[in-house]
């Protein structure tokens, strides 16, 4: 694929990885002591009770990191209180805003991303010519700095068209 960018995001717009470490970091110091919080309240010691109890803990931390990774960021240009933090956002590959169903994808993944203490997600994104995570290439979105302009890609480059043109 000569002389086509894959994205219409400039490549040195997504080389933030220091930063996206610090990032995560911070983000997940922030989800574990809420989520941490909540099960500590609700644990009640032993029995049915408790059960029911630490059942309803999972559910309200499943709602809490839902809104943390998905919602928040849908609604707040991208970022989480991390990104905000570290001057970052998350944007479609194609260059517009990410979707509530790219960032819930990249919300699950960070199950598989964060495995042996983060290093998949982190040779995933050294690897990467977009310094993406795997739910970054999951979801087709990119974490950029926060200055980056968001703008849609050109028809040419969100692939349609492209075969036997020019």
């Amino acid at each position: 694929m000569q002389g086509r960018p894959i994205s219409p995001v400039n490549e040195i717009e997504t080389r933030v990885t220091g930063r996206r470490v610090v990032q995560y970091i911070i983000d997940y110091a922030i989800t574990g002591i809420v989520a941490a919080f909540v099960m500590w309240v609700l644990d009640r010691g032993s029995g049915a009770a408790n059960a029911g109890l630490l059942l309803i803990g999972a559910v309200l931390s499943a709602a809490w990191y839902f809104w943390y990774w998905v919602y928040r960021p849908y609604h707040a240009n991208g970022q989480t209180f991390g990104m905000r933090a570290l001057g970052l956002r998350i944007i479609s590959k194609n260059g517009g805003r990410a979707s509530m169903l790219q960032l819930f994808i990249r919300g699950v993944l960070l199950i598989v991303d964060t495995l042996v203490w983060g290093l998949v997600g982190l040779v995933t994104i050294l690897c990467s010519r977009y310094r993406q995570r795997v739910g970054d290439h999951a979801a087709k979105t990119l974490v950029v700095r926060a200055r980056t302009q968001a703008m849609p890609a050109p028809r040419e480059y969100a692939g349609a068209g492209q075969a036997g043109s020019r």
